[in-house]
């Protein structure tokens, strides 16, 4: 029988994808690490990682990607910044044995970035722009701390997709290519490329979708920021 959500569980739902909390955040950050699974291990292959990297990822949720992530080059160090109280501490929790010098998992504040100019080599992010309180000034901050000639990689589903999901009314700002490249030129960015393709994969409601993903290629031009 088919699931009738209420609208209050639609908010429920765009509230607990927006900033993960409690026993219910637990549980969304699992289903978002199967959920993402993909989208995240493309958004960060888009880095093309390399030896010795300084790595930043925005939202890591429970971090249940991070071992493999930190397979695909020697000697990299990660960061891992999250609004959510209850994420940070999860991801801790399941990276026990990588915490070290070269991994590690802070909470942040919604708006800035807890760290000095040109510090990061390589940057993603996956389905996060949807929540950014200010996106230019967001996207500002993010080319702040990235390195010049450092590369910004931006995962997220196209707005065609996201409408039809009944919970994105709440809480979400929806985007498409054209917005996307806007906002990173504005904040200083080169944007290098986009790349697109169809994701098969179980929504929040539990319904199974297949979904347009689009990642953003950027770049902060030597002698910019």
């Amino acid at each position: 029988m088919e699931n009738k959500w209420t609208e209050q569980d639609l908010m429920q739902i765009a509230r607990q994808l927006s900033c993960p909390d409690g026993e219910d955040g637990i549980r969304t950050a699992q289903r978002m690490a199967h959920t993402n699974d993909q989208m995240t291990q493309e958004t960060y292959k888009a880095l093309r990682l390399s030896v010795g990297d300084q790595v930043m990822e925005i939202g890591p949720g429970n971090g249940n990607h991070v071992r493999n992530l930190m397979t695909v080059a020697e000697d990299l160090n990660y960061c891992g910044v999250d609004i959510s109280e209850t994420m940070v501490v999860a991801a801790n929790e399941l990276n026990a044995e990588l915490l070290g010098s070269n991994v590690s998992f802070q909470l942040t504040a919604a708006d800035q970035l807890n760290f000095p100019g040109d510090f990061f080599d390589k940057i993603f992010t996956v389905n996060t722009i949807y929540f950014w309180q200010d996106p230019e000034a967001y996207a500002r901050e993010i080319f702040r701390v990235l390195k010049p000639g450092g590369v910004f990689s931006l995962g997220f589903a196209s707005r065609d997709f996201m409408e039809g999901l009944p919970f994105t009314k709440y809480r979400f700002n929806l985007y498409d290519k054209v917005t996307v490249e806007a906002l990173l030129i504005k904040a200083g960015f080169s944007v290098l490329e986009f790349i697109e393709f169809m994701d098969v994969t179980t929504s929040n409601t539990g319904v199974v979708v297949e979904r347009e993903v689009l990642i953003a290629r950027a770049t902060k031009i030597s002698g910019l920021g």
